[in-house]
This record gives structure tokens, C-alpha cells and sequence, in this order.
């Protein structure tokens, strides 16, 4: 593992953890109200792409590339209803560069994030890589004002 791999976990919250054939895992991070997904450390946004579905809930992937030949991967489902015409979505462009802990999605109501960790294009095991958890609460008062 290369020494200067910094990354933290993209959410708070309960992990449920599948090992998949051939190496690595699929993390879900489940969220029962309001959740904010982040990036596990500095990258640029490579993949923004909002997955078409026939359930009320809206469903996004992105993927980040970060220095030391990782790449992390976000598959988002939204189950907030009847987001507004004019709702910017809430999630970074395509090209954004990102920092370790920038926010990249804000759900609102329920929800959850499927992750994967992949280095030198192979899927590997995030919790060898991922030691930081995230701390505090989310002020509801007061809505994300990220984009």
C-alpha cells in the first residue's frame, strides 16, 4: 500500500460490506433521512452520469480519479420526491477537481451509496486504503449550499 494514501470514508453511517469474486467489495452506506456523500481525498471528477429509472427515486454515478492510480466510484440513489424543475441535482460537474472530504452529493431524504475502490484499474478492498472516519452531524437547519 503506498504510504501516502490519505483517503477517509464517502459517508457516515452503518457499512455493509459484500466481498466480490476475484478481489475487492461493493460498500453500501445506507441513509434513512438526510445524507451527505464526499470524496475520499483529492481527485478530479472523471464520470457524472445520471442512471434513468422508473422508481421515484433518481439514481447517479461518478467517478473520481485520485493521484497513486486509484479511482473511486459513487452509485447513488436519491430517493427524495418531487425535487423542483429548477434543483440543481446537487452534485459536482464533470471536471470539477475535488479535495479529500468535499462534498459531492447532498440527499435529502433517504437513500444510499453503493462504493468501490479500484487501484491500477483492479477493484480492491477500500477498508485496506480507508482509515478516516467522518465526524460531526449535519446542521438540518440549514441546506447544503454546495454544488
Amino acid at each position: 500500500m503506498p504510504d501516502d494514501i490519505a483517503f477517509m470514508w464517502p459517508a457516515a453511517g452503518a457499512r455493509q460490506v459484500t466481498p466480490l469474486p476475484g478481489g475487492g467489495c461493493n460498500i453500501k452506506i445506507t441513509f434513512a433521512g438526510r445524507g451527505i456523500v464526499r470524496s475520499i481525498g483529492a481527485g478530479r471528477i472523471l464520470k457524472v452520469r445520471n442512471v434513468p429509472t422508473k422508481r421515484i427515486a433518481r439514481q447517479y454515478e461518478m467517478i473520481i480519479r485520485h493521484d497513486g492510480d486509484f479511482e473511486s466510484s459513487y452509485s447513488i440513489v436519491d430517493q427524495t420526491p418531487h425535487l423542483p424543475a429548477g434543483d440543481s441535482l446537487r452534485h459536482r460537474p464533470l471536471g470539477t477537481s475535488v479535495e479529500r472530504g468535499d462534498e459531492l452529493y447532498d440527499i435529502r431524504n433517504g437513500g444510499f451509496l453503493h462504493f468501490q475502490l479500484f487501484h491500477a484499474g483492479k477493484l480492491v478492498d477500500p477498508t485496506r486504503y480507508i482509515h478516516t472516519e467522518i465526524t460531526g452531524t449535519i446542521d438540518r437547519s440549514h441546506p447544503s449550499t454546495e454544488v
